[in-house]
């Protein structure tokens, strides 16, 4: 009765391992699970935050862009003067300076998150001639999202936009200073696969989005798995620990009778 009473307020099956070594080594193995993929559901938390802020980036960097390409095809027609080129040259000119910024984003922790494992270095650099360089490195940020399975998470600076595509927007906006219409048509296809870029950019970094929220689902179905194993291995069923404790206390309470009849017997009446 002691053990039955006990498990009920346990709320557990098993009171030591040693009851059933069987049945407590499978429920550390999924309570020891359950705490791995714990761990996986926070990486991918981590992961759904800094790819807000890439998606973020990469949408503005995008709305940029296709402004670069409104204004170099507007000013590619030769009906422009050479003022109306150079106002378009000085907004070209800020928008270049809005790219760069962008590529130097940083999370809530200071790190630049488009300069691979070297965070702490900014992703884009003036060097001593002005011209953009890529400060970062190559490296992969690669999490745990299950047991077997890794996924990468970072998008580099080069993959955004290349110092060649920062030279070649330093040259437009030269050729709209110095109202030079050919040169400005010539831009045209630089200015295009610069926002050709950006979109297969942002769609690799869709692709991996896509996966982590597939990854969540599986990890959402495995826990609630877990849940329910552990509930069949582990929690007691009350009915039946009811059925069982009120099974033991009447064959105590029909014990005690029988021994209080027993205590009550003397010698004669034994001899009688």
């Amino acid at each position: 009765m002691a053990e039955a009473q006990a498990r009920m307020a346990s709320g557990q099956q098993l009171l030591y391992p040693s009851d059933d070594i069987s049945k407590s080594n499978l429920i550390a193995s999924l309570n020891s699970a359950k705490e791995r993929y714990a761990i996986y559901s926070k990486n991918i938390d981590e992961v759904e935050t800094r790819f807000s802020a890439e998606e973020s980036v990469l949408s503005s960097m995008t709305k940029v862009v296709q402004r670069i390409e409104e204004l170099t095809t507007q000013a590619a027609n030769d009906t422009l003067g050479a003022t109306d080129r150079g106002i378009i040259g000085a907004e070209v000119a800020a928008l270049k300076s809005e790219l760069f910024r962008l590529g130097n984003t940083t999370d809530i922790n200071g790190n630049f998150i488009f300069s691979g494992n070297k965070f702490d270095s900014p992703t884009f650099f003036e060097d001593g001639s002005g011209a953009v360089q890529y400060g970062g490195d190559y490296g992969r940020f690669n999490i745990n999202v299950s047991d077997t399975r890794q996924l990468q998470v970072n998008t580099l600076g080069p993959e955004l936009l290349s110092t060649e595509d920062f030279a070649a927007l330093d040259r437009l906006i030269a050729h709209l200073s110095q109202d030079n219409g050919e040169g400005i048509r010539d831009a045209l296809d630089d200015v295009s696969s610069i926002g050709e870029n950006l979109i297969v950019s942002y769609a690799a970094m869709g692709g991996r989005a896509s996966a982590i929220e597939s990854q969540r689902e599986l990890l959402e179905e495995s826990q609630l798995r877990f849940d329910q194993l552990l509930m069949k291995e582990s929690d007691l069923d009350y009915a039946e620990a009811i059925t069982e404790l009120t099974k033991e206390s009447l064959a105590l309470q029909a014990i005690q009778a029988s021994f209080a009849k027993i205590t009550k017997l003397s010698l004669f009446d034994y001899v009688r």
